[in-house]
């Protein structure tokens, strides 16, 4: 039989993330895609490779990160590589830094411009300033000539770390300018994501017809109920907040840490509340944001989905299936299915169950 007919079957003790099939949890993987599953992959198979007990899966993503903070862009991937992360996206950077390029991976790179943000007080370090619906067309019709894959958009300003629940510049755009380059970018066939935290900002962004919430703080029960019907992602971030409770010690006062305190309590309802709601949770961690190791931040931020109270199941989908679709990666990653890159993790347990399996795999296609 000919190199390009061969075929690896990987037999393990069960599937996560698969497609339905029939017979044994068996994968057949032919040149770095999967071919077949089942009792299928089996008879398709030239060579066996039994992964007894295991359970094997797709490997898990991250929809927020940013590769210029922390060491560096190359430093950065190398962790992704190492943690078994199957894709990032990164989503922006100062304006005088390159765009980062994909190199095929893995993990596949999906990467927003500069952001598009605000002038004046309102104006967001990591966004480059602009005004008028205008300025924003231009730059997201821009952005995705130069190969964007996403328009990330500052709606909002920062948490206010010593008031639990307030928002720096709670409402940073005007309707017109979001309205534009959302037109735009849908246009030319990319998603719109955006910074925005505090109701306002939410409720705006929302009604321009966004495809995404990046952090998304304090957007209160009507905004979720809204995610939920429109089948907008959110992507809650909120190991980036947990990650300033663990700084060293004198980099927050004791009314800061209070207050922090009450932000990830916060949080942690809302994302539960949005569990429950049926919001399209999409698992992103702000890894390279300050004391957010890159690699390591998307089992903190599991871990934290997970002592909200969400389900382990939820978690799974929101770090494999919906943040592909979320990325534009559907088909490609994500799930065990034919045609999908064969990048996958095999735990002792079901990931399912227990998603921070992921953190210590038995063995792995990457």
């Amino acid at each position: 039989m000919g190199a390009a007919k061969a075929g690896l079957c990987l037999l393990a003790g069960g599937l996560a993330g698969a497609e339905p099939h029939q017979g044994q949890a068996a994968v057949l993987v032919r040149e770095g895609r999967v071919a077949a599953l089942g009792d299928e992959a089996l008879a398709k198979a030239d060579e066996v490779r039994e992964l007894k007990g295991l359970w094997l899966s797709p490997a898990p993503l991250d929809a927020h990160v940013h590769l210029y903070l922390g060491p560096g862009p190359e430093q950065a991937m190398q962790a992704w590589r190492e943690a078994g992360v199957a894709a990032i996206r990164d989503l922006g950077h100062k304006p005088q830094h390159a765009t980062p390029r994909d190199d095929g991976g893995p993990p596949l790179l999906r990467t927003a411009c500069v952001g598009l943000g605000a002038t004046g007080e309102a104006a967001y370090w990591l966004a480059a300033p602009m005004s008028g619906a205008q300025a924003f067309a231009q730059a997201a019709r821009e952005q995705a000539r130069r190969g964007a894959s996403v328009i990330k958009l500052f709606a909002s300003g920062l948490l206010d770390f010593e008031h639990a629940g307030e928002v720096c510049h709670p409402q940073a755009l005007t309707n017109e300018e979001v309205a534009a380059a959302v037109q735009e970018a849908h246009a030319a066939g990319l998603p719109v994501s955006v910074h925005a935290n505090g109701e306002r900002a939410v409720s705006q962004a929302l009604a321009q017809g966004v495809d995404g919430i990046e952090h998304g703080y304090f957007p209160g029960s009507r905004c979720l109920m809204s995610m939920a019907q429109k089948g907008v992602w959110w992507t809650p971030t909120l190991a980036a907040v947990e990650a300033h409770l663990t700084a060293p010690q004198g980099r927050h006062d004791q009314a800061t840490l209070a207050a922090l305190t009450e932000i990830v309590r916060l949080q942690k309802a809302q994302i539960k509340l949005g569990e429950e709601l049926g919001v399209n949770l999409v698992l992103g961690s702000d890894a390279g944001s300050y004391n957010l190791p890159h690699g390591e931040a998307v089992f903190r931020e599991m871990a934290s989905w997970l002592e909200a109270g969400v389900s382990p199941a939820t978690v799974f989908e929101a770090a494999t299936k919906r943040a592909a679709r979320s990325m534009g990666l559907a088909g490609e990653l994500g799930e065990i299915a034919v045609g999908a890159r064969a990048w996958l993790l095999a735990t002792e347990e079901d990931p399912r169950r227990d998603p921070l399996q992921w953190q210590r795999p038995a063995w792995r296609s990457f």
